[in-house]
């Protein structure tokens, strides 16, 4: 069975970012869709907090695991990379099958992602800016769009929305990648997750490595090598 491909995109980005990808799968016959971080695009105070964007990963990947029995391929950007394994507890396709269950997670794909242990709590960073109850990328021209020609990078520092100021130091109480499978795409131009980084977190995870010359919006400016990547672990048992 071919498996669905879910991507979880990072700070900032909404699901806009992915849509060229998520439609070069289809097109190769991959089912594939994007779940939102429901604390994008929102203000503090009373805003979803990063429990809650925890809380709605794991219900997209119910759906599909639970409800449709479908084995997933779970596709992580950047932050994502800390809540999307936070989020699969007892939803792995060993857990599963191990409990006489169809479906589950096959594997995991991080895309420039930071990856981290149980107990690692999230705090503020140097990139980000404040404006009264929003938080954006303080210099996402140089960081996030590095790889980009003036006219791209004027069109999608446009798409970006705020994360809300409060409401994101929390704490990582599980990770998926202990018991899932994962690949990881080294973007080597990447400004926010330095290439060192990436190894590490790559290390630490235990994943397969890919590499590219993308900078961090790889989704955007190398969608036939995220869909390469993608497509490769989606073919491997």
């Amino acid at each position: 069975m071919t498996p669905t491909i879910l991507f979880v995109p990072g700070l900032w980005e909404g699901p806009t970012p992915f849509e060229r990808v998520i439609s070069l799968l289809k097109s190769q016959g991959y089912p594939a869709e994007i779940t939102e971080l429901v604390s994008t695009g929102t203000t503090s105070p009373g805003n979803p907090s990063m429990l809650d964007d925890i809380a709605a990963i794991r219900l997209a990947v119910q759906k599909l695991v639970e409800e449709e029995e479908k084995d997933v391929i779970l596709v992580v950007h950047s932050v994502a990379g800390m809540l999307g394994p936070c989020a699969i507890e007892g939803l792995g396709s060993k857990a599963r099958s191990d409990a006489g269950l169809k479906g589950g997670v096959r594997k995991m794909v991080f895309l420039a992602a930071a990856v981290t242990p149980e107990g690692f709590t999230h705090t503020p960073l140097p990139f980000f800016k404040y404006d009264g109850g929003a938080m954006y990328c303080k210099d996402p021209e140089p960081l996030l769009f590095n790889d980009f020609d003036a006219v791209a990078t004027e069109k999608w520092v446009k798409v970006l929305k705020s994360q809300p100021a409060a409401g994101w130091d929390d704490t990582v109480t599980y990770s998926g990648w202990r018991e899932v499978p994962s690949v990881f795409l080294v973007c080597e131009k990447d400004a926010v997750l330095t290439e060192a980084m990436q190894l590490g977190f790559a290390q630490l995870a235990g994943s397969q490595v890919f590499r590219c010359a993308a900078g961090h919006m790889v989704q955007i400016s190398m969608p036939e090598k995220v869909v390469e990547v993608v497509k490769a672990a989606a073919e491997e048992n």
